[in-house]
């Protein structure tokens, strides 16, 4: 018998897609009524993103230094996002973790889905969609520092355990530094603390034949941390980072998206947000 590494997504997915097709009219009707527009697609344009040379931080030139914060507080305003380099983390290090994260992935689903590997984790597809755009063609396994170093948590991956300590080492190190001025890629909670200053965008990949690894690395607040905005009048109420995370998994399940953010802004914000939208809409 051969075994797949991928998972079903097209068998998981395949009764939503034929259904999506034979409503299509209904659904754009929908789309009208309640959002007073068609959304018949999405324009896509292909933007070049900020490329940072960190080395500017560690320059003894303040000059440099106080362009390199600037960069990437501008970027981090503008966008949300920014590449780097010179960032520390050595290329054979990358090159070795992503080896061993394609082994991991090319094991067979079955396997993946039910040997408890990285500390349970493993997730695919979005089990909660109900129409094709919140579909997630990924699989992905998400697991906590504490668990990093657990040799019972790797199986017979046990070679990925000190290449992941190795790498999440390093990672933290660049986050902290970064954290120090920023982040290098905004989360929604900072967002928050800056008042919208700084922007957090949504994380989407174009769907492509050629398949895309990554390896993301969170830098989070403890779950009693209470965030709160830096500056008055808030647009934000406080929240704690619990909160927040338990918001983001209600409204995974619920609508297959991480609304979350928005969910704590303060009444009136919301509703003069919402005018500014409408009055843009009608011009």
């Amino acid at each position: 018998m051969i075994y797949s590494s991928s998972p079903p997504l097209l068998d998981h997915y395949g009764a939503l897609l034929r259904h999506s097709k034979t409503t299509t009219t209904t659904l754009q009707k929908t789309q009208e009524c309640n959002n007073g527009h068609y959304n018949n697609g999405v324009v896509m344009e292909e933007c070049q993103l900020p490329l940072i040379d960190l080395n500017g931080l560690k320059s003894h030139d303040m000059w440099e230094q106080a362009e390199c914060v600037r960069a990437i507080s501008k970027a981090s305003s503008e966008w949300g996002f920014f590449q780097v380099v010179n960032h520390g983390i050595s290329p054979e290090l990358v090159k070795r973790m992503r080896e061993h994260q394609m082994k991991l992935f090319e094991a067979p689903f079955e396997h993946k889905a039910s040997s408890r590997l990285l500390n349970n984790s493993y997730k695919w597809g979005t089990p909660t969609a109900t129409r094709p755009n919140q579909f997630s063609w990924s699989e992905a396994f998400h697991i906590p520092l504490t668990k990093i170093s657990d040799e019972s948590c790797y199986g017979e991956f046990s070679s990925l355990r000190e290449v992941t300590e190795e790498f999440a080492s390093a990672m933290s190190n660049l986050a902290r530094l970064l954290a120090g001025i920023l982040v290098e890629n905004l989360g929604h909670h900072r967002q928050a603390w800056s008042n919208d200053v700084y922007k957090s965008v949504e994380h989407r990949v174009m769907a492509s034949k050629i398949e895309r690894f990554s390896v993301a690395y969170f830098l989070c607040p403890s779950y009693d941390s209470l965030i709160g905005s830096c500056r008055e009048p808030s647009i934000y109420r406080d929240f704690t980072f619990r909160e927040y995370r338990m918001q983001v998994q209600e409204d995974v399940k619920k609508t297959g998206r991480k609304v979350g953010l928005s969910r704590f802004l303060l009444h009136d914000q919301d509703q003069s947000m919402h005018t500014r939208v409408m009055q843009k809409r009608q011009l």
